[in-house]
C-alpha cells in the first residue's frame, strides 16, 4: 500500500478510503492495522449512495470468478470473518478519483466483493495535466 500511495502522491493525488464500519469499530480496526492512508467511517453508506454503488445478491459468492478471489486472498493470508454489527456484506463498493473540483474523472463500481482495478489502472486515469499542476505549484 505504501508504494501505491507514494505513487499517486508523486502525480499530486490523495488516498481516501471509505468504510462502512461504525466509528467504534473502524477504530479498533485501524488500531490493529498498518494502513498508511486516512480511513474515514460511513456507516449510512452515504457515499455508496452519492457514487452510484450498488448491492449485490448472495448468489454472487458463488459465482467462480469470487470464489476465486477469496481463495487467492486466503492463500495470501486474508481471513474471512464475520461482519461487524451493521455492515452489508452485500454492499459492492468502486474505486473513484476525482479532481479538485470534486468532478469525477474515473468510476470503478465493483461488480462483485473481489472486483477491484489495478493500481496502475487508477494511475493511467490521473490527467496529465494533475501532474503538470503539481510541478507548476513546486516551481512557484
Amino acid at each position: 500500500m505504501d508504494a501505491a500511495r507514494d505513487e499517486f502522491a508523486s502525480r499530486n493525488c490523495s488516498v481516501l478510503v471509505i468504510a462502512q464500519a461504525k466509528p467504534e469499530v473502524l477504530s479498533l480496526y485501524i488500531a490493529n492495522q498498518k494502513w498508511t492512508v486516512p480511513i474515514v467511517s460511513d456507516p449510512d453508506r452515504a457515499a455508496y449512495s452519492a457514487f452510484g454503488l450498488e448491492r449485490t445478491s448472495w448468489f454472487t459468492f458463488f459465482k467462480p470468478r469470487v470464489l476465486w478471489g477469496y481463495f487467492r486472498g486466503m492463500w495470501k493470508g486474508y481471513r474471512v470473518k464475520k461482519p461487524f454489527a451493521g455492515e452489508d456484506v452485500l454492499q459492492l463498493g468502486g474505486d473513484f478519483i476525482l479532481a479538485r473540483e470534486r468532478k469525477v474523472i474515473f468510476a470503478y463500481p465493483s461488480s462483485d466483493p473481489t472486483d477491484r482495478p489495478a493500481v496502475s489502472k487508477l494511475l493511467d486515469a490521473i490527467p496529465a495535466t494533475q501532474s503538470a499542476e503539481q510541478e507548476s505549484d513546486e516551481t512557484k
